[in-house]
C-alpha cells in the first residue's frame, strides 16, 4: 500500500511539473505563484489555474457576473438558469458555481465557471482542453447573464 502512495505522490509532482510546462506554452511570461496559482487571459476572461498537489486536482476558474440585486427578483430564475447550464452538452466539462464575495474580496457573490481534472497524467491537450472550455463558455454566457438577470460582468 505504501508504495502505492509513493507512485501517486510521484505521477502528481511530475503533472504538476507538466502543468508549469503547460501554462508557459499556452502564456509567454505566465508561471504558478507560491500557492500554486496563475491566471492565463482567454479572450475576455482571465482564467485562473489552481493547482491543488495535496488533493490531486488542478482547477480552471473564471468570474463572469456578480449577482443581481436581490430586490430585483431575479437571483432565482438565474439560480435556476445556471443549475440547468450546467447539465447543459453546450457547457462540455465547465459547469456554473456561485462564489461568496469574502472568498474573492469582493462585496458582492460572484458567478463563476469552473472545471476540474486530477493532476496526475494530465496531457497537454486535456490542459488545452479544459482552459478553452471555460474560457469559452464564459466568454459566451457573460453578457448574456448580464442582459437577461442583470448580473454585471466582472471587471
Amino acid at each position: 500500500m505504501l508504495s502505492h502512495l509513493k507512485a501517486q505522490h510521484r505521477a502528481v509532482e511530475k503533472g504538476v511539473k507538466n502543468i508549469e510546462q503547460y501554462i508557459g506554452k499556452v502564456s509567454e511570461g505566465a508561471k504558478l505563484d507560491e500557492r500554486g496559482r496563475c491566471r492565463i487571459q482567454f479572450q475576455d476572461v482571465g482564467v485562473h489555474v489552481l493547482v491543488l498537489a495535496d488533493h490531486n486536482i488542478v482547477i480552471f476558474k473564471t468570474f463572469i457576473n456578480f449577482l443581481p440585486d436581490p430586490e430585483s427578483g431575479k437571483i432565482l430564475p438565474l439560480y435556476y438558469h445556471l443549475l440547468d447550464m450546467s447539465d447543459e452538452p453546450q457547457t462540455g466539462m465547465a459547469y456554473f458555481a456561485i462564489v461568496a464575495a469574502e472568498e474573492i474580496g469582493s462585496e458582492r457573490d460572484a458567478i463563476s465557471v469552473e472545471t476540474k481534472r486530477p493532476i496526475a497524467d494530465i496531457s497537454f491537450e486535456e490542459f488545452k482542453a479544459c482552459l478553452g472550455v471555460v474560457g469559452e463558455v464564459a466568454n459566451l454566457w457573460m453578457q448574456r447573464l448580464a442582459e437577461e438577470f442583470d448580473a454585471l460582468p466582472v471587471p
